[in-house]
Parts: C-alpha cells; sequence; structure tokens
C-alpha cells in the first residue's frame, strides 16, 4: 500500500475577495494528511480521524499537490488540499476540503488534457471543472476561487470539451480507420459540440433522410452527418487535420453515393483512394 504523509502545522494565510473571505483561525490547530491507495485521511490534535475516498478515474495514479493548509469560511473551519490524477489521456486536478467539526468534505474537479509534460512533476491541464454539477456553498466558491487564479488551470469552453470527448471516443473506437478497418462506429454528437456549430456553417451534402458536411475542428477534419427526419448529429468519419498533403492524408471530397454509402476521396501525394461507408451496415470497402 502507497502512503505519503505531509504533517502540516496550519496557520490561515489565504484570503481572498468574492468567494466567502478566508479568515484567520484563532486558535492554532495541527493536522496531519495521510495519503492511501484510495483515501485521503486527515487527523487533527485532538484525535478525529476523517477519512474522503479519492475522487479519480479507474487506473489513475494520484500524487499529492499543494500543501496542505487550514482555512476559516464563515465561521467553519476546514482542512483545505490538492492532488493529482494521471491517466491515460488527460489529468485531472483535485481540491478538497473536509470541515473538521463537522466531518463533512467537498471536491471541486478539473479535467482536462496536460499541456506540459515535465520530468519534475509540473503540469498545465487544459480542460472544464466539475462546479456546476456541484452546491453553492462557501467552500466550492472558495475552491473554484483558488482554481480560477490558477495559471496551471486553462479553462476550455464547454462546446470544445465536448468535442474533444465526442472524438476521443470515435477515436478509441476506430483506431484503424484510415488503414485497415473493415467495419467502423457512429458517434452521437450532442447539440452543445463546437462540431454541430461548424457543422452549420459548412458545405453539404444532401441525400435521402442525411446531410453531410466535413469540418476541422480541434484539429481534425470530421465527417458529420445529421438525420434530417430526428435532428440528430452523428460523426461517422474523422482524421487529423492534414498539415502536409505529400506525406498525410487530404479528404479532396466527399458525397453520396445513395441514400446510404458515403464515398470520400482521399489524396496523399500522388495516391489516391476511395473510402465507402454503408451507413446501414457500417461496413468500409477502399478502392
Amino acid at each position: 500500500m502507497r502512503r505519503g504523509l505531509l504533517p502540516i502545522l496550519g496557520l490561515v494565510v489565504l484570503i481572498l475577495g468574492g468567494c466567502g473571505a478566508a479568515k484567520q483561525v484563532s486558535k492554532a490547530y495541527s493536522a496531519q494528511l495521510e495519503y492511501t491507495d484510495s483515501t485521503a485521511v486527515v487527523k487533527d490534535n485532538r484525535g478525529k480521524q476523517m477519512s474522503v475516498y479519492l475522487e479519480r478515474q479507474e487506473g489513475s495514479v494520484t500524487t499529492p499537490v499543494d500543501s496542505l493548509s487550514l482555512v476559516t469560511l464563515e465561521g467553519v473551519q476546514y482542512c483545505y488540499f490538492s492532488y493529482l490524477n494521471s491517466f491515460s489521456g488527460g489529468k485531472e486536478y483535485v481540491q478538497s476540503m473536509v470541515a473538521l467539526e463537522q466531518g463533512t468534505a467537498e471536491s471541486l474537479i478539473f479535467t482536462g488534457k496536460n499541456l506540459q509534460a515535465a520530468e519534475d512533476g509540473s503540469f498545465r491541464i487544459e480542460g472544464v471543472s466539475n462546479q456546476n454539477m456541484l452546491d453553492d456553498t462557501p467552500a466550492v466558491r472558495y475552491m473554484a476561487a483558488l482554481a480560477a487564479a490558477d495559471a496551471r488551470l486553462v479553462v476550455l469552453p464547454e462546446e470544445d470539451y465536448i468535442t474533444d470527448k465526442t472524438l476521443e471516443w470515435w477515436l478509441e473506437r476506430n483506431p484503424n480507420a484510415m488503414s485497415s478497418a473493415k467495419k467502423f462506429e457512429i458517434g452521437s454528437v450532442p447539440a452543445e459540440s463546437s462540431l454541430v456549430a461548424a457543422f452549420a456553417k459548412a458545405r453539404k451534402e444532401r441525400s435521402g433522410k442525411y446531410e453531410c458536411a466535413a469540418v476541422d475542428v480541434r484539429g481534425y477534419t470530421s465527417l458529420i452527418l445529421r438525420n434530417t427526419s430526428t435532428g440528430t448529429y452523428m460523426l461517422v468519419w474523422s482524421l487529423p487535420v492534414c498539415r502536409d498533403r505529400r506525406t498525410r492524408w487530404y479528404l479532396k471530397n466527399f458525397y453520396f453515393e445513395n441514400d446510404s454509402t458515403l464515398a470520400m476521396i482521399y489524396y496523399k501525394g500522388n495516391s489516391m483512394t476511395k473510402i465507402r461507408l454503408n451507413l446501414g451496415s457500417k461496413t468500409v470497402s477502399r478502392s
């Protein structure tokens, strides 16, 4: 079992306006924070012990980040700490506050992609927080104010975050799309995604109940379908935006061969390939 012990003598030093201002604790408390494989354990000088389950995805590696501190908000004394979850494809920066008297805990999570890979463990995350899913409490406002002032956290517009998750889903399920796949999966695109906003402005091909557009969003050229009967959007194909037409596949054209078959023409240098997607059987053919 992995353990890390961080003993701290806590006096409040953080004073923030507009977030339920922190006040200096009239009495000096001592507190310890101990991490186990699945929990953070807070122990105060009265012998009281509180266990907080770590907020993380399965398979994440957790490391402590900021020092333990004591904070008073609206007469309630809290223990504040934070940790970083690292997982395939991203990171989570988690702030937690434990009310020492009540024994309750609240956490604010900032999730996204790591923009800075460094051997010293430093990080810079582009993503979003879960603040909108939490109650509006003094502790949540305090943590949100800290996050807003933290240069390590870069807020990503919600529509782009949704797009990133949509692209991630499709790419994970279609890893050999361009090379050898004979089947493909279609992903649902939420109406709030920036893919839908780009679709509205793009040139459309139409056949039967479908409209199709190619859009360059978040570093990928994606083919988006709209079902005109239901108004829903689907992601059917996606590749990184071509930066060098001599060495990378470039989408030259796309069109419907019939109501259920979408054809795409790709070029790479002097090579050309035609890919057909059967939208009913979800099969891929090449010529």
